[in-house]
């Protein structure tokens, strides 16, 4: 949990820390929520942490491409071509992912505010 607020700290734009912050908080509350009420299988607890640790490294390893594009940028050292690239933040979803109606209407609702955060793209 502090990992990732760390990492959103150190790596992420102020708007999108903003937005990951509050969206790890509820997240984190969730599962704590539903692991004291028993609600929450042992193999879903670690799926949900499993998750956690690959958008951890994600975040981290796009956060260092993002710091090292920028010095050498500054110095001229890198093709415009590939400044597009090293702008983009995340991953596109996989094809043919199944998602619960649960997880389609939070996914919609974190599309609506990155979307708000993008100013209306």
């Amino acid at each position: 949990y502090r990992s990732l607020l760390r990492a959103h700290q150190k790596y992420l734009p102020s708007d999108m820390k903003s937005l990951g912050d509050s969206y790890v908080k509820a997240e984190f509350r969730s599962i704590l929520h539903s692991n004291n009420n028993k609600t929450t299988t042992p193999e879903q607890s670690q799926a949900f942490v499993d998750e956690w640790q690959k958008y951890l490294d994600q975040v981290v390893a796009q956060g260092r491409q993002r710091h090292n594009h920028g010095a050498l940028s500054s110095i001229g050292a890198v093709p415009e071509s590939e400044t597009t690239m090293m702008t983009t933040l995340g991953q596109d979803l996989p094809d043919g992912l199944q998602l619960s109606d649960e997880q389609e209407a939070q996914l919609e609702k974190l599309r609506m505010e990155a979307n708000k955060l993008a100013g209306g793209k």
